[in-house]
């Protein structure tokens, strides 16, 4: 009598159970598919693994009430399989995924989380099972292969295998610890499917030949003849290259990623997520966080595969930029941030955020660590509820003006609204503040004078004990920095600041004065803010622990 189990069906697609027959050990299970299925479910409850093998294969009835105890000697629980998870940890329970596959679709696959000393072989093996099985959205392959094993083509072998990352566009990120180079901030590599690889050139149109014939009737025939010639052999190849990325054979997965990515190693683990519009997110699986991640646009990457890749990123990092022009949602920068446990600092450029009117920022209320916010003053007060820890606020300024010639006009709406923005920030520890003005636009707030109904919205930064001041580094306005008369018109409006401790201005933003003047100005600033001592709390340079990352 045949075997029953899984076997490859006659597409040679999928392995298939057969239920019909079952092998003569099995026959003394056989007179158990009468009773009934409460009394089945109490005796397989008692049963060990071993006979429970045996029982599924007498009937389908059977089957169906062994299988929930067979898997928990396994160790899987129903309450996973019901929801889709499950975890292996031994690589002899690798045939399990096909078995519960036919149970229930599989959401999310772990493996090896507690395994040691792997043979990349288990791996290999893992990777044919999943391309016999339905497509999981989320795959989590922790590494715990042996040392010394050869670890460069696994990856490449993996994502080649398995059926929906072989064919979906790869959202790659390798975390530079791997790469010896920490220093640099993690990139978001794009490996799309093609046919072939990329023209390498075409060889030139005409060149000269190496001898010319005597005469000039000669010469001439000669060069016609040399150009048609060269002619035919450039249109042959170009026909060639053609031919060969329409009809060619193609290009196999390992070649063409690991032409984009390059290189790509098997380093802690590997997580696979599957995105929205034929995507799959791969990153390696890291104990520590990582240093700098750049959020940037990507090519051919649409604006909901980028909200999915920001809401699916496990990875934990320090620094965070969002680009300026990147056009990314609040809610989806709320999203990656609520995700991070590490994050340090948070950096946003000119135009990096949308939809900030019509989102409300209370909102997006989220416990992380950011103890450094950087961005431009309009966006301050949205960004604020994302970093309710912040100690360090880096604001720069826009100009407001209807002209296409000139500095244009100072915002002081954004500028007040960002001010009364951080006096209600929760909390009692000091602050610091650092502002970018365009020295070159008008109604500077030192300029603009005291009204006698609002009071102004520096009075109420209690504390604010560090304020460091820059100038725009824009061609335009290299001229426009701060000299000495520039400093002393500053000095009512740094006596409107309450708890003023500590002045400090970029060296890059004061023009040449003299040490003697240095100091004098120095004590005037001092002079008129209570919270300072004397001309020492006063820095024509900031120091390099007060700097934003990345400088400015």
């Amino acid at each position: 009598m045949p075997s029953a189990g899984f076997a490859i069906s006659r597409h040679g697609k999928r392995r298939v159970f057969r239920p019909n027959s079952f092998p003569k050990q099995c026959l003394d299970f056989a007179p158990m598919k009468d009773l009934p299925e409460e009394l089945l479910d109490r005796i397989c409850s008692v049963m060990d693994r071993k006979s429970l093998c045996k029982t599924m294969h007498v009937s389908s009835s059977l089957r169906r009430v062994a299988s929930p105890h067979l898997l928990v000697r396994l160790g899987i629980s129903q309450s996973d399989v019901r929801g889709g998870t499950v975890k292996l940890d031994l690589s002899g329970s690798l045939n399990l995924i096909l078995f519960v596959a036919h149970i229930c679709p599989i959401q999310r696959l772990e493996c090896f989380q507690h395994s040691w000393d792997m043979h990349v072989s288990e791996l290999q093996r893992l990777a044919l099972i999943l391309g016999a099985t339905a497509p999981i959205p989320d795959i989590l392959i922790h590494d715990r292969l042996k040392e010394g094993q050869q670890r460069d083509s696994l990856v490449l072998y993996l994502l080649a295998y398995i059926p929906h990352t072989a064919t979906d566009t790869l959202l790659i990120i390798l975390p530079w610890t791997t790469l010896f180079s920490a220093s640099l901030s993690i990139p978001v590599h794009v490996s799309r499917p093609r046919a072939g690889p990329p023209p390498t050139g075409i060889p030139p149109i005409y060149s000269h030949p190496q001898s010319t014939p005597p005469g000039i009737l000669a010469r001439g025939f000669s060069a016609i003849l040399m150009c048609l010639r060269l002619a035919l052999y450039n249109l042959y190849t170009i026909i060639r290259c053609v031919v060969l990325r329409v009809f060619g054979p193609g290009w196999s997965v390992q070649e063409r990623i690991s032409t984009d990515v390059d290189p790509i190693w098997f380093h802690g683990g590997l997580h696979l997520q599957r995105l929205p519009n034929k995507h799959t997110l791969v990153t390696y699986r890291e104990s520590e966080a990582s240093n700098h991640f750049r959020m940037e646009p990507l090519n051919g990457v649409s604006e909901s595969v980028y909200s999915a890749l920001l809401a699916s990123l496990d990875f934990q990092f320090i620094h965070a930029t969002v680009e300026a022009g990147r056009n990314l949602t609040l809610a989806d920068l709320a999203t990656f941030v609520s995700r991070q446990n590490h994050l340090h600092s948070l950096d946003c450029g000119q135009n990096s955020i949308r939809d900030l009117i019509s989102s409300s920022s209370s909102q997006y209320h989220v416990p992380s660590k950011i103890a450094h916010l950087s961005a431009q003053a309009s966006d301050i007060p949205h960004l604020l509820p994302l970093a309710p820890r912040v100690e360090r606020i880096y604001l720069s300024f826009l100009s407001v003006s209807n002209r296409l010639i000139g500095p244009g006009i100072f915002n002081f709406f954004a500028y007040c609204t960002a001010l009364e923005a951080i006096a209600r920030l929760p909390g009692w520890h000091d602050l610091a503040l650092s502002f970018t003005f365009n020295l070159a636009a008008a109604h500077l707030p030192w300029e603009m004078e005291a009204s006698s109904d609002d009071p102004e919205p520096e009075t109420q930064l209690h504390r604010v004990e560090h304020l460091m001041l820059r100038c725009t580094k824009a061609k335009q306005y290299s001229g426009y920095v701060y000299s000495s008369s520039t400093i002393r018109a500053l000095l009512p409006w740094l006596a409107r600041f309450p708890s003023l401790q500590r002045v400090s201005f970029d060296k890059d933003s004061v023009e040449a004065i003299r040490h003697d003047e240095r100091l004098q100005v120095a004590a005037a600033i001092a002079s008129v803010c209570p919270g300072m001592i004397g001309a020492g709390d006063v820095a024509f340079e900031i120091a390099d622990d007060d700097e934003m990352r990345d400088g400015w």
